[in-house]
């Protein structure tokens, strides 16, 4: 145990290595709250005299998965460091409690934790806890809007951990001083920044931080205006949150998606993601990403002229944004309400919303935010009439943006101000500024013009090198993979159907020998049937990381149905070593189990397809779990992939009990399309119907299909 804690410990940069063949068991599975990583730490942990060390990675890795989850295990972390008298521990446990407040917004508590945390490190000289503290601090400082102490810090502490060369705090640092940079309009600094930290990412192989950096860039050149590159960006970051169930950080990549498919036009594709976004912000109970979804959603509509959920979403934003103490959300929060408002011709409204907001950015020295509010107070001065005021908030605008040289918005102020010299009847200054409004407006049609070039360029060179490697043996690749793919495909069902069989034959007779052993005996069969279950993950793994090398989608198809096999087998397993008697299991909440599974992978998000499950307690041994389950596992794939074909909702009804001559049925009917008269499982052509065929004659029973409404297959044995 102890070399196992070591190896771990030393080797922990590496595990999302591991990770990325298991996880791709279940992609983009939103309902758990857990990894690879957290499930070996658990393990690790059940074992383990000294705890501490392990439920302070524990709490690490539950920062990017289920924030309440790490708040949780650290406070467990502080308890049991106290109890070991691990004071280094107890001084880790507190840096990451006080990250978690400082996500959640509570200050106060935040600088508690982390002047206990310093004190521990400096007691015991520890220079990578205090410099993890320095950063906490500095990006305590960003949040609260005092952006130039934050880069003196982040600055600080880049100088320091590469003099020490520690890689995370250094690419925490390059990451930070990147955002400040955005924020003061300088976006091709903080690409040069974001791009550093990735380098940085890949040598050390740190998937979190690849995909925050990748969806950082995306936002910088969503802000430039190359919104191809920014959607490429955050569908890599996407990518990997999803591989890597990063479940507090994805559906900040998908409101980021949700707005450059606005920019890009696509409002349907951006409502879809923002809905995502939200979702799993609830799930996780992420309230600082809601307010911002919440913006996001507000901007969405608003655009769309739905002013009343507009104004629904942006008043949400804001009191979140008060109650997390978060100055930045709630100027932007302000601004958008009073934007809504102003569209109502509510101006009274908006005007004490809008001023106090330009008093929050003046406060924060956010200039950027400044000139968006001047410029609508000046809207909305021209509207009450008071035109010079109006012109005095504009002319100030101006200045504002000529000294960050943003011309977009210079553009947009110099044709309000032509407008209202218009409304004043001055049409000299009227034409002067609107000239100056024509200039700035075709140059940027011009950059505009020049940044798409360059983006097609950059495409361009890009495909052409690409083309340039692999044209010449192009198609003989392309049919030696073919051919490999399907040796793979043949080899690996094979093996599996094999291994299984082999390890249930195993299994079964090593349980018929021991069922009557004492209890330490037992908890060695569940350590078996553990195993198993791990070693057919693996496969299942295997199958999915040789699938992402196949273009043929039949194939890919057909290594995912394989995946969904060895599950439905491994999931027999994990049920036997977490109950008391492990000779049979509770068929009912197998097929519960299964459903779950199997709706997460197929059933389309925007469909409404329900599933119910009849089934008393029914509990049946493991030669008899197997052959089932794969059967039932092949006809609720089927029903989701194929019985709603043009539909948007359906049901699907399972039931499974004995019957008055004592055998079992298991019957599933869906109200669906339905499949062709005269349909016979033992003449299909597909692996799928042809398994479940064979399967039934193993469990010597029968099979009768309806096709009267939707489907029914009921089988009896």
């Amino acid at each position: 145990m102890n070399f196992i804690l070591t190896y771990y410990k030393k080797n922990f940069l590496s595990l999302p290595v591991l990770f990325f063949i298991i996880v791709s068991l279940c992609p983009g599975n939103l309902f758990s709250q857990e990894n690879f990583i957290t499930d070996s730490l658990n393990n690790l942990l059940r074992k383990s005299r000294n705890k501490t060390d392990i439920l302070i990675e524990l709490a690490a890795e539950y920062q990017y998965v289920s924030p309440s989850k790490a708040l949780q295990t650290a406070s467990e972390a502080l308890e049991t460091a106290r109890k070991e008298k691990n004071s280094t521990g107890e001084a880790w446990a507190c840096f990451h409690i006080a990250s978690n407040y400082m996500s959640i917004g509570q200050y106060d508590t935040c600088l508690k934790m982390l002047d206990r945390a310093e004190t521990i490190f400096q007691r015991a000289n520890n220079s990578e806890g205090l410099l993890n503290v320095g950063n906490a601090r500095a990006n305590l400082a960003y949040l609260q809007g005092n952006y130039d102490n934050a880069l003196k810090q982040f600055e600080n502490n880049l100088q320091k951990s590469t003099t020490e060369n520690l890689i995370r705090i250094q690419i925490s640092s390059l990451t930070n001083i990147g955002r400040i940079n955005w924020l003061r309009n300088n976006p091709e600094k903080a690409l040069r920044y974001y791009n550093e930290a990735l380098q940085k990412s890949d040598s050390a192989n740190i998937p979190f931080m690849k995909g925050m950096l990748n969806l950082l860039a995306g936002i910088v050149y969503q802000d430039m205006g190359y919104y191809e590159m920014a959607a490429s960006k955050i569908l890599n970051s996407i990518e990997i949150f999803e591989q890597m169930n990063y479940l507090s950080r994805l559906p900040y990549a998908y409101n980021y998606m949700g707005s450059v498919c606005f920019e890009m036009q696509d409002n349907e594709k951006a409502v879809e993601y923002l809905r995502k976004a939200n979702k799993g912000l609830s799930q996780t109970g992420d309230y600082w990403g809601q307010s911002i979804a919440h913006r996001f959603m507000g901007r969405a509509f608003r655009r769309l002229k739905m002013q009343d959920s507009a104004e629904y979403y942006f008043r949400n934003s804001l009191k979140l944004a008060r109650e997390l103490n978060d100055r930045s959300g709630e100027m932007s929060s302000l601004r958008f309400l009073g934007e809504v408002l102003l569209d109502q011709g509510k101006t009274d409204s908006a005007g004490l919303l809008l001023y106090e907001s330009l008093n929050k950015s003046i406060a924060s020295k956010n200039i950027r935010e400044r000139i968006n509010i001047l410029y609508d107070l000046g809207i909305l001065n021209k509207q009450k009439g008071k035109y010079n005021q109006a012109l005095s908030l504009l002319n100030d605008a101006v200045s504002l943006s000529d000294s960050l040289e943003l011309f977009y918005e210079s553009m947009l102020l110099n044709k309000q101000l032509a407008e209202t010299y218009e409304s004043m009847g001055d049409y000299r200054n009227a034409v002067k500024f609107f000239k100056t409004y024509k200039s700035l407006n075709d140059s940027i049609v011009s950059s505009e013009k020049n940044k798409n070039l360059n983006e097609l360029q950059l495409k361009y060179e890009t495909e052409k090198k690409n083309s340039e490697i692999s044209s010449l043996r192009m198609q003989q690749r392309i049919q030696e993979a073919r051919l490999k793919s399907q040796k793979i495909l043949g080899y690996s069902l094979s093996a599996t159907l094999i291994l299984v069989t082999a390890i249930t034959i195993l299994l079964w007779h090593n349980y018929k020998l021991k069922k009557k052993a004492n209890s330490e005996k037992e908890i060695l069969l569940k350590e078996i049937h553990h195993r198993v279950k791990n070693n057919l993950q693996t496969i299942s793994s295997l199958l999915s990381l040789q699938s992402y090398n196949i273009d043929d989608s039949n194939i890919k198809e057909a290594f995912r149905e394989s995946q969904e096999r060895v599950k439905s087998i491994a999931l027999i397993h994990q049920m036997l070593y977490q109950q008391e008697k492990l000779s049979e299991i509770d068929f009912g909440q197998y097929l519960q189990r299964l459903t779950d599974s199997v709706s997460a992978v197929f059933i389309n998000p925007y469909s409404n397809i329900s599933c119910s499950i009849d089934c008393d307690q029914t509990r049946i041994d493991i030669d008899t779990a197997i052959p089932l389950g794969l059967i039932a596992n092949e006809l609720i794939v089927n029903a989701y992939k194929y019985a709603f074909k043009g539909k948007d909702k359906g049901e699907i009804n399972i039931s499974f009990r004995r019957n008055s001559k004592n055998r079992y049925l298991f019957k599933i009917q869906d109200n669906g399309v339905g499949i062709p008269d005269h349909f016979k499982t033992c003449r299909s052509e597909t692996l799928g119907l042809k398994l479940v065929s064979l399967l039934v004659r193993q469990l010597r029973g029968s099979i009768s299909i309806s096709n009267s409404v939707g489907t029914e297959i009921t089988i009896t044995f």
